[in-house]
């Protein structure tokens, strides 16, 4: 289990929620060492709705792990514990998608725009670009 991987996950129901329940695609968002220390993970889920309004929180993802090109909505970030994942599917394999994606969650929780951004390499998927 690592940042930035796609996994089906059985999202819980939540009373008063928009979060959309049941089994759905997640991008992981928690970094490596968090994960390997920690029984939860921090997702973003993925929806296949691109007719919704795009806001500064939602990243665009076409990739070959998924069925159809899907919306990260970074706005709906969440934790998860770990049995909730039932199966990894892929990873988001293209730097600029992990660096929108990190850039939404930026936007989302109102980090420092002035942050210093840089590559940093992935032994796993190549570069990892942080922000």
């Amino acid at each position: 289990m690592k940042r930035s991987e796609i996994w089906m996950a059985d999202l819980p129901f939540l009373k008063e929620s928009t979060l959309k329940c049941g089994r759905r695609p997640v991008v992981i968002v928690s970094d490596d060492q968090s994960i390997e220390d920690n029984s939860c993970v921090s997702v973003v889920p993925l929806t296949k709705n691109l007719e919704s309004r795009q806001l500064p929180t939602h990243v665009l993802l076409c990739s070959r792990y998924l069925d159809y090109p899907s919306r990260a909505l970074c706005e709906q970030v969440t934790t998860l514990d770990k049995t909730r994942l039932v199966r990894c599917i892929g990873y988001v394999e293209d730097p600029f998608d992990r660096f929108a994606i990190n850039r939404a969650l930026s936007a989302q929780f109102h980090l420092a725009s002035t942050q210093m951004i840089y590559v940093q390499e992935d032994d796993n998927y190549g570069y990892y670009w942080n922000v």
